[in-house]
């Protein structure tokens, strides 16, 4: 896979600055020849050389992480990785390069878990995520339950598990068995902010607002970073005819999150609702900008998948 995917990203470049037979294009050149052993000390050598150029020194790593990924070599490949990661934080080749290393690092060392410890619970649990993944939620629970007659006090399981009960919306029972589930999660855990949350909107889907309020408060407590937490607790106010005791919430949510139009609106709500018609004004008008900017990524993002041309720009929009 390496080859493939790194060979076309590991030449262009003649190294002119250290001349054409310096170890950085030796390295390269071994590193794309296969010849990796011999490749990574010159390298490295390379990356601590300053007289190479940034761009010269963005193929010298790729090539650094093709090596150490063939040998193995995990360190390395981290090292490599971290000195393009900070140099081109935003390039897509970059980006897709770290996808790649890291899936394929993970599994390695998943099946390297799997053979040196095939007892652990650690395994139990590896199993019951890629269960989860694959969306077999059965199987993932069951995994997950062995795992807690092994490790009853094992902190974020019982969360998991009602999480996935969430999903299940043929199960009759999924919701009380799900809140049982967060209920465990916090005797373990009392600083789960997440199950909490959950608490919350298991409390709300039944009615049940003032027990919601309780249980959203909570999670902005341990998490004064929650915005959807800070949200639903504004909009549970509010459905409770707590008009003012919603605006802070929600304002905190908009804070915390400029960007989601359902903050916007509930919070125009609340102040249309307070006699702050000024203000309602406002984030509605900021309720439907958010809106269009969202729905805009979304039409650019299909075009982009579907391969349709960006369209041109407008020169007169340009004058």
């Amino acid at each position: 896979m390496w080859r493939m995917c790194l060979v076309g990203m590991v030449g262009g470049f003649s190294f002119a600055a250290a001349g054409q037979d310096s170890p950085a294009q030796r390295g390269v050149d071994l590193a794309i020849s296969g010849r990796c052993t011999e490749a990574i000390l010159l390298l490295d050598q390379a990356m601590r050389d300053e007289h190479i150029k940034t761009a010269e020194k963005r193929t010298v790593s790729t090539a650094g992480i093709r090596c150490s990924m063939l040998l193995n070599q995990q360190n390395d490949v981290m090292s490599f990785l971290a000195w393009l990661q900070q140099q081109y934080p935003r390039d897509p080749e970059i980006l897709f390069l770290a996808v790649h290393v890291f899936s394929d690092l993970s599994q390695r060392n998943a099946h390297e878990l799997m053979s040196s410890s095939p007892e652990s619970p650690l395994v139990i649990q590896l199993n019951a995520e890629s269960f989860e993944k694959r969306r077999d939620v059965a199987r993932a629970i069951a995994e997950y339950r062995i795992l807690l007659r092994q490790v009853p006090d094992k902190q974020g399981i019982h969360y998991r598990i009602g999480g996935l009960l969430m999903s299940q919306s043929s199960m009759a029972d999924a919701p009380e068995e799900a809140k049982k589930e967060f209920q465990e999660e916090i005797k373990l855990n009392p600083q789960n902010a997440s199950a909490e949350f959950y608490l919350g909107e298991l409390e709300l889907q039944e009615n049940n607002l003032s027990q919601a309020i309780e249980h959203y408060k909570r999670a902005t407590i341990i998490y004064p970073g929650f915005a959807e937490a800070y949200g639903r607790l504004g909009g549970a106010l509010l459905d409770s005819g707590r008009t003012a005791d919603a605006v802070a919430p929600l304002e905190q949510a908009v804070i915390l999150k400029p960007d989601d139009p359902a903050f916007h609106l509930s919070l125009a709500t609340v102040y249309l609702r307070s006699g702050r018609k000024a203000d309602a004004e406002r984030e509605y008008a900021l309720q439907k900008s958010t809106s269009e900017k969202i729905n805009q990524n979304i039409k650019t993002l299909r075009k982009t998948v579907s391969g349709e041309p960006a369209a041109a720009a407008d020169p007169a929009k340009q004058r």
